[in-house]
């Protein structure tokens, strides 16, 4: 809320033009509203109302109770239903207080409407210029406000968009495994070596002649020749064995 204050509110109507019962709980509202009991002044004015339910006064007296208890919205539907049917000595009063319940509500739009509606009919009331000039302030502030936000959201908006969506950057995929053909390799072929450390399909002691040629490269000259003399051994037992004597 800005930090201005509109001037008060019009006194409630304390000569109420009715007879009977309606004019006996009119006046004891009247009182009680004076003396700052308006839960006790809504219950007379309510009682009042059901003798005059129409009564344009009963419905400004409402408002003012209503005001004074913050109630600011209930405040203008009822001094609105009281515009309805107002009298010209009434209408200019009932405008004002309405005014000032739509600035409370921060409705500065129709406050300006209200204010310049009890001008039209008054037009020396210093009170209600001054409330004017406010509420037009407050409604300049307010628009400038929304204007800015509206800025704010929109480049929220526009930064939001340049992000990859889920807010997140995009996160660099592996490169696919590839057969030696060049073709990829799809992700259930990626199966551990056997057990005994040899690729599968490959049984024990089978190994290629490239195969052992690294082995005996990465062992020492002494333990090459040891291995190849072995090796050497073992054939010619072969070939013998494989002759018919």
């Amino acid at each position: 809320m800005i930090g201005i204050t509109v001037t008060g509110l019009v006194m409630a109507a304390l000569l109420a033009p009715f007879g009977g019962k309606a004019h006996h709980e009119t006046e004891k509202g009247n009182r009680s509203y004076e003396e700052g009991d308006y839960e006790e002044a809504l219950r007379a004015y309510g009682n009042a109302q059901l003798v005059a339910p129409e009564a344009p006064e009963l419905y400004y007296d409402i408002g003012n109770v209503l005001f004074r208890k913050e109630d600011y919205e209930g405040a203008a539907e009822s001094y609105t239903r009281a515009l309805m049917s107002a009298p010209s000595s009434l209408a200019p009063r009932v405008a004002y207080n309405l005014g000032n319940a739509l600035f409370k509500e921060q409705r500065f739009s129709d406050a300006v409407d209200a204010y310049r509606r009890s001008l039209e009919a008054v037009p020396d009331d210093a009170d209600a210029k001054r409330n004017l000039e406010l509420a037009l302030r407050a409604m300049q502030q307010q628009q400038q406000q929304q204007q800015q936000q509206e800025q704010q959201e929109q480049q929220q908006q526009d930064q939001g968009q340049q992000q990859p969506q889920g807010g997140q950057q995009e996160q660099e995929q592996p490169p696919e495994e590839r057969d030696s053909d060049g073709s990829e390799k799809p992700a259930d072929d990626r199966r551990p070596p056997g057990q005994d450390g040899q690729q599968p399909d490959q049984q024990p002691g089978d190994m290629t002649a490239e195969q052992a040629e690294q082995l005996l490269d990465g062992l020492d000259e002494e333990e090459a020749e040891t291995l190849r003399r072995r090796a050497r051994a073992e054939a010619r037992q072969d070939a013998g064995a494989e002759k018919d004597w």
